[in-house]
């Protein structure tokens, strides 16, 4: 399985982050792994995400995130470090 990894700069507004893992969760990707950081403005987030099936094509997904209101900006990283997709991260 290949991940892609993508970078999404958004306005920190109540709801914004669960929206944006909501359009991502509804058009077929898996978060395998997300660092994110904010100013309390605005927000940063790395995703390493893994298609459901390989129907899914990550270009898609970057416009349909653009579409969304606190969405400033998406970047496709193909040249990313690889982020290894941790199996056991937590467990309750």
């Amino acid at each position: 399985m290949t991940l892609e990894h993508i970078r999404i700069e958004f306005r920190c507004a109540e709801g914004a982050l669960r929206r944006t893992l909501g359009v991502v969760e509804a058009r077929g990707f898996s978060v395998r792994s997300m660092q994110m950081g904010s100013d309390g403005d605005a927000g940063v987030m790395t995703l390493a995400l893994a298609p459901l099936d390989s129907t899914r094509k990550v270009e898609r997904l970057l416009r349909q995130l653009e579409r969304l209101q606190d969405v400033q900006a998406t970047i496709h990283l193909s040249n990313a470090t690889p982020v290894a997709e941790v199996i056991h991260a937590a467990r309750a």
